[in-house]
């Protein structure tokens, strides 16, 4: 295995290749440690812990515990697969959505990509709006106010948006499936507590 990671090392595109991907999931794990403002975190982390075997826990692990400290990159990206999920499955219920993306080619497939894109980020909204309700019923703000509420709801959304172009980039430009690399960076990040 180390002569593999050695020859591909010796190819300059890989190289290139191996480097931005790297780069781009030093972002991720940066994002997911730049706190979003007006949240207690301590408390937020000590409920959360309480919550492993809940839908909350399985949030928290896929996205490297940076839900449970309310951080740029807390919901992950979890709403774009899910929006993914859902446009797979219109596809094939809505025959006009599979004709598109049996018969339209290129063009097609990059409309229904497009498609996933806009679901992920209104899919990134709703859990930023529910993410920010049960902080909001728990009493994890420091400021229940309309801008603090306006500033957490939409800081979730972005950085859902930038995870989501982060992995169409690792895609494009990196060694392969982006969303996937991203995902299992930040499962992994949480290592063995």
């Amino acid at each position: 295995m180390i002569k593999t990671v050695r020859d591909a090392w010796k190819i300059p595109e890989l190289r290139k290749k191996i480097l931005f991907t790297i780069f781009a999931l030093l972002i991720f794990r940066l994002g997911a440690a730049i706190p979003v403002p007006y949240i207690n975190s301590q408390e937020l982390e000590v409920y959360l812990a309480a919550q492993s075997g809940t839908i909350l826990g399985l949030m928290n692990a896929m996205s490297g515990s940076a839900f449970s400290m309310a951080t740029l990159f807390a919901l992950s990206i979890q709403p774009y697969i899910n929006s993914s999920i859902i446009i797979q499955l219109l596809t094939v219920a809505i025959p006009a959505l599979e004709r598109m993306a049996k018969e339209g080619g290129e063009e097609g497939r990059k409309k229904i990509a497009s498609w996933t894109r806009y679901v992920g980020v209104l899919l990134g909204l709703l859990q930023g709006l529910s993410y920010y309700a049960l902080l909001r019923n728990q009493g994890f703000l420091s400021d229940k106010g309309v801008l603090a509420a306006v500033t957490i709801i939409m800081t979730f959304t972005a950085g859902t948006a930038l995870i989501m172009w982060m992995g169409e980039h690792i895609t494009q430009k990196g060694i392969g499936n982006g969303i996937s690399i991203i995902l299992f960076a930040g499962i992994v990040s949480r290592g063995p507590s």
